[in-house]
């Protein structure tokens, strides 16, 4: 059985509307929105370097859509957002979501030092090494910020960044073993799954050598990517030996084994 809760998806570039109800045809229990913090508009001042993915919204009118889609497509679905975290902006980010009962919210990290690593250009090896050992320093600190219920996309770096330290295995498991301690899920993201699965294979080995909790996410950005890669997602976690996945209600863990 594959598993059947999608817990990190968008809904700017289409509707909370549209996510749900793909949601509910693909046949998922319970569907996870997470839309990114910089799209809010309370939240927009400390990071309105983040390039915009469609129309802002208030807090108050995502999470009116976001009742309204799980009413209107009769299915569970949960309200979170992804947060990046920014070492020294971070109470800044955080402070305007205090108010809201969320269920989940989603730590990222997309830039390093002001460097949004996703939209970089060439580097040398050195400096893509360098970049990755600090790029786990960020990672380990959101986990230890007590912000977060779990940690998106741990090896998004391979995206732009081919210079794979020589301790990376062991930056993983120092990630994990942060993680359980602190009992924050690490996700295995469905976009890293259908684009550099070796990576986050080595991540699912990290986690399971730590028994870490695992999310499972499809990082949709429109309804069509909704459980993008579920099928491969349920082959790698098994070949790992994973068979448990973390949810959240009101920033409080379930798990369920597929």
């Amino acid at each position: 059985m594959m598993p059947d809760t999608d817990f990190h998806s968008h809904v700017v570039r289409s509707s909370a509307r549209q996510m749900a109800q793909t949601a509910r045809m693909r046949g998922l229990r319970v569907l996870g929105l997470s839309e990114h913090v910089f799209q809010m508009s309370e939240a927009r001042a400390p990071l309105e370097h983040m390039p915009l993915e469609g129309p802002m919204l208030t807090i108050p009118q995502y999470i009116e859509a976001v009742q309204t889609a799980a009413h209107d497509a009769s299915l569970d679905v949960r309200l979170g957002l992804e947060v990046d975290f920014v070492p020294e902006k971070n109470k800044q980010i955080q402070a305007p979501l205090q108010d809201y009962n969320w269920d989940f919210l989603i730590g990222s990290v997309h830039e390093i030092d002001g460097q949004q690593f996703e939209q970089d250009g060439e580097r040398s090896r050195e400096e893509g090494e360098a970049l990755w050992l600090r790029y786990y320093q960020l990672l380990r600190a959101a986990v230890q910020s007590g912000a977060f219920s779990l940690i998106s996309h741990p090896v998004r770096l391979r995206t732009t960044n081919p210079y794979l330290p020589p301790t990376l295995d062991q930056e993983l498991e120092q990630l994990a073993a942060d993680a359980t301690r602190q009992d924050v899920a690490l996700e295995i993201n469905g976009y890293d799954v259908l684009h550099y699965p070796d990576m986050v294979e080595r991540l699912a080995r990290a986690c399971v050598l730590h028994h870490t909790p695992i999310s499972v996410g499809s990082d949709a950005h429109n309804p069509k990517q909704i459980a993008q890669a579920h099928t491969q997602t349920e082959a790698l976690l098994h070949k790992a030996g994973i068979t448990r996945v973390r949810i959240w209600r009101e920033r409080t863990p379930e798990e369920y084994t597929f």
